[in-house]
């Protein structure tokens, strides 16, 4: 069978894919790109960082000829292992794709009608500015928006929105994970925590897919934890594959705080928790204790569909792993309205076993400015220094999404991402003002905001709409402007710090030179642009092997060395954990907060969200003849932005909607039907899959499909987008809400 025939069959089939990613070093065994034997002799390794997706993975790149051939894993990264999922492998098929933007462009038809001409760098710069100056002019620099994926690229692109005065500034994150972050925020006092998968010896999993979710160092831990032994448990309405390699509670959606609540009922009442830990380094322990007291196994299993005597032979087992238990804190946490509260809820319990700073527990990631308050880790590493920009101009006016204001959830909102998908309200509603120009780097707000078609009436309401990115997405076809940015095989970045239980510094840089000459680094183009502004004086480097420079410098290591290492961790420092020999040592330098303490009562959250404590809120469940509508991630594919990739989109070029048999045989639905899935607000065409693996009261579909972007020549109109069928709801703490949407589905 030809290898690319076998990866589209497994991709397909359970059972196969299970070999396929369970394995986790089969994709590093693929050469996607060369069928051929390769000439080792002939062969360069330039080692840099992958995009495929957020996480950055350290990367080996073999060029051969001038032509990058094939991407394996840094060797030298212990936690990385010297492997890469199917994405990684894959950047080469988005290198040389024809289908990339190979020049600036500017829109000379109607919004959506697909007309541009190809202009010069110096032509697509003065409309901009002369745009954005004139925006400026008439409502103020904060009717200007930018938004992105969250990356190195945002110093560089917020100077430019920063130095125009607007407040308004954006990251994907509401539409991931955001309730995880505010939580980790409000209850640690910063984000900076992180879970020891390999060392764990139990781990429950609420809805978390490490082996399709991938971030490859994650799941070669979990992948660890369970070859040493550790049982995992996975509450998820979908028999996913992470939870083929546990135990599978189908748990029914959005009742997770319910189990959670009642873990913590049981801990109390059998006296299963960590009576010293709580006691030394938490605040309001017995207002949590109040508030679960009545949140019994019993009632749970109402709420859950799970029963009462499972909940608590869990709860039990994962008393009786402590410290080395994690109840994860998930990734894509924007379930509800109240997700936030779930999220706390974990923390909290996680806490009750008194896991923190412990190996198999979780822990403050280890910087090297975290280092200097202990002796004899400081001389391990030193901080990367920082370039220098003047003072912005102070904003005229607050946030649209309210991030900062007292009194209210906006006031424990983290500033630096915000509630994206207020952009849109703001455009379409001009409240509290309007906003008239967006700026768009590597997002796909058609995709992965909620309510498509709202994202493109706001996109038609707006003066200026800019989107760089490498490919002519769903958002750059709806543009004025589109950038074209190099990709990532072919720049420099800064160097990133990802630090984890010891600190790392990885290099990104590039492999070849352009594949296509007209093409930019995305920091070349926002200090172009900067310049062509007259705000100059942001972007005081001369190229980025300068910015590299500078940062270096305070740390004694060389732009050469970096470049020859790829990734630099201490030499002959170890894992660090804070209690690892002291169970009562301080945590004063990991927790930020002004208490000090682990704060399961948090002040600034009664006063934001009047629950000072998560309480729990049932949110309705579906009727007869409606869903529950769900979706999720899948190997192959990254959220909105690799659907076109070739290799990717042969692999996986389209979805379906997974429906139990039960409720495909009451609705006369056979498995490759064609379908109508309609959310009442919106419908959408789809086909369904037919399987055991999903409940019967609810349905699936992978995320990042239904592309409305012709130049997508190959993703284009294929799938199910699932953000076109639910509303554009925020949530308490700014986050898209993507799971309280019920569907009908009916043969098209």
């Amino acid at each position: 069978m030809k290898r690319r025939n076998f990866l589209k069959g497994v991709l397909y089939g359970t059972g196969a894919t299970m070999a396929l990613v369970g394995g986790f070093g089969t994709f590093n065994k693929l050469d996607s790109l060369k069928a051929e034997a390769i000439d080792k002799d002939l062969e360069t390794n330039v080692f840099s960082s992958c995009e495929m997706c957020r996480n950055q993975c350290p990367i080996a790149v073999k060029v051969k000829d001038g032509k990058v051939v094939k991407i394996d894993g840094h060797p030298d990264d212990a936690a990385f292992g010297g492997v890469i999922c199917a994405r990684g492998n894959a950047g080469p098929s988005l290198l040389y794709d024809p289908q990339r933007i190979k020049k600036p462009m500017i829109r000379t038809g109607e919004r959506g009608e697909g007309k541009f001409k190809e202009v010069s760098w110096d032509e697509a710069y003065t409309y901009i500015s002369d745009k954005l100056y004139n925006v400026k002019d008439q409502y103020g620099g904060e009717a200007i928006a930018l938004a992105s994926r969250k990356g190195p690229h945002d110093w560089f692109f917020r100077s430019i929105g920063k130095a125009l005065g607007s407040p308004n500034v954006f990251s994907h994150e509401a539409t991931c994970p955001m309730t995880r972050s505010v939580a980790l925020d409000t209850t640690f006092g910063n984000e900076a925590i992180a879970a020891d998968y390999a060392n764990t010896k139990y781990l429950i999993s609420i809805g978390r897919n490490w082996f399709e979710g991938i971030h490859v160092a994650q799941t070669r831990a979990v992948s660890k934890a369970l070859s040493n032994g550790a049982k995992l448990v996975v509450l998820d309405p979908r028999f996913s594959i992470t939870a083929s390699k546990g135990e599978w509670l189908p748990i029914k959606a959005t009742t997770d705080l319910a189990f959670v609540m009642a873990m913590a009922n049981i801990l109390i009442q059998e006296n299963l928790y960590d009576q010293n830990f709580i006691s030394q380094y938490t605040e309001g322990f017995e207002k949590w204790a109040e508030e679960v007291k009545d949140k019994t196994p019993e009632w749970a299993e109402k709420e859950t569909g799970i029963s009462k005597d499972k909940i608590i032979q869990i709860t039990r087992e994962f008393a009786a792993a402590k410290p080395q238990a994690i109840l994860d804190f998930g990734w894509r946490t924007a379930y509800t309205p109240n997700d936030y509260q779930l999220r706390r809820a974990i923390l909290i319990v996680n806490m009750m076993i008194g896991n923190l700073e412990v190996p198999g527990g979780y822990y403050r990631t280890k910087p090297a400015n975290f280092l200097k308050d202990f002796p004899d880790q400081a001389v391990h590493a030193k901080v990367l220094g920082n370039i220098t920009q003047p003072s912005f101009p102070k904003a005229s006016k607050g946030r649209i999404d309210g991030t900062g204001v007292k009194g209210t959830p906006g006031q424990i909102i983290p500033a630096y991402d915000g509630a994206v998908g207020k952009i849109v309200e703001s455009i379409l509603t001009e409240e509290p003002y309007p906003i008239r120009a967006w700026l768009v780097h590597r997002f796909n707000p058609y995709i992965s905001l909620t309510e498509s078609p709202r994202v493109l009436e706001a996109f038609k309401k707006l003066d200026l709409l800019v989107t760089c990115d490498v490919y002519m997405t769903d958002t750059a076809y709806f543009s004025d402007v589109v950038l074209p940015e190099c990709t990532y095989l072919e720049r420099y970045e800064p160097i990133f710090d990802m630090a984890g239980l010891t600190p790392k510094y990885v290099i990104r840089q590039p492999a070849v030179p352009l594949v296509y000459p007209d093409t930019k680094p995305y920091w070349q183009i926002y200090k172009e642009l900067g310049e062509k502004m007259g705000l100059g004086d942001y972007f005081e480097f001369k190229d980025m092997e300068d910015f590299m420079t500078q940062q270096l410098r305070p740390t004694g290591i060389t732009l050469d060395k970096m470049k020859e290492m790829g990734v630099w961790t201490p030499p002959g420092m170890n894992a660090f954990y804070v209690r690892a020999n002291d169970a009562k040592a301080s945590m004063d330098t990991v927790l930020s907060n002004h208490s000090k303490k682990i704060e399961i009562f948090s002040v600034d959250v009664e006063e934001a969200t009047k629950q000072g404590v998560p309480k729990y809120v049932s949110h309705p469940q579906p009727e007869e003849g409606k869903f529950r509508f769900v979706q999720g991630k899948v190997a192959v594919h990254t959220n909105a932005g690799t659907a076109n990739v070739p290799i990717l989109n042969e692999l996986m070029p389209t979805n379906t909607l997974w429906m139990n048999p039960i409720s495909c045989t009451k609705l006369s639905l056979k498995d490759g039907d064609e379908i109508v899935i309609s959310s009442g607000l919106n419908e959408h065409k789809g086909k369904i899959k037919m399987t055991e693996g999903i409940r019967p009261d609810t349905v699936f579909c992978y995320h990042g499909f239904g592309r409305v972007s012709p130049e997508l020549k190959r993703a284009f109109g294929k799938g199910i987008n699932d953000n076109h069928l639910i509303p554009n709801e925020i949530g308490e703490v700014g986050n898209t809400v993507t799971s309280t949407t019920f569907v009908t589905v009916r043969k098209a």
